[in-house]
């Protein structure tokens, strides 16, 4: 046999050997492939797969972790919530007033909008976190959050159209505004302070 063909079965060798070794480490202990390419996902219950040779490897939002054979259809669970938890979906961008709108919570249910530049750092009874942590972790009702919220941030409100409350601070760039329409939109838009109430938002 020439020297040349051996030295390419032996390459060959040596690399089905590696993807083979891959694939079983990735199959037994449900990791990624380490030869892959990463599809990131926005939103639903999917962060990211992890796409291999033989084996594709599913990340879940809820913290699952599932690798399967090429060709085997797999969807994430969704994570079941009870009334002391937010869920939080990520939804196409919403425009209001040039503010875009790209996440928001769902709890008793009101979605509550959160813009895309509100993630200021907030120091809540000695811990810091964002205002969206800040509103995820609040185990009382959607009021109360929104109170703890308004006093917190020293936000001025005022009543509108019915019910609606608008929350304003210049000095901390904040607006929430809070629907409250008896049949219909009750939810809750938080952006900066040039955040106006229009008539698409709690109608």
């Amino acid at each position: 046999m020439k020297k040349s063909l051996k030295i390419t079965l032996i390459v060959l060798g040596v690399l089905v050997g590696i993807v083979a070794l891959d694939t079983l480490q990735a199959k037994i202990f449900d990791n990624s492939p380490l030869l892959k390419i990463r599809e990131n996902l926005d939103g639903g219950s999917t962060d990211y797969i992890d796409k291999g040779i033989f084996v594709n490897h599913y990340h879940c939002n809820n913290n699952e972790n599932v690798t399967i054979w090429i060709g085997t259809k797999f969807a994430c669970s969704v994570k079941e919530s009870n009334t002391k938890e937010f869920d939080f979906y990520l939804t196409k961008p919403e425009i209001h007033n040039d503010i875009r709108f790209n996440d928001y919570f769902t709890f008793e249910n009101r979605k509550i909008y959160l813009a895309r530049n509100i993630n200021q750092f907030y120091v809540v009874d000695g811990k810091t976190m964002t205002l969206k942590e800040y509103i995820s972790n609040n185990n009382g009702t959607l009021d109360d959050s929104i109170k703890k919220i308004t006093d917190k941030l020293e936000l001025t409100g005022a009543l509108y159209d019915g019910g609606t409350t608008i929350y304003k601070s210049k000095d901390k760039d904040v607006t929430l505004i809070s629907c409250k329409k008896m049949d219909g939109n009750k939810n809750i838009y938080i952006g900066d302070y040039s955040l106006e109430y229009t008539d698409d938002l709690c109608d």
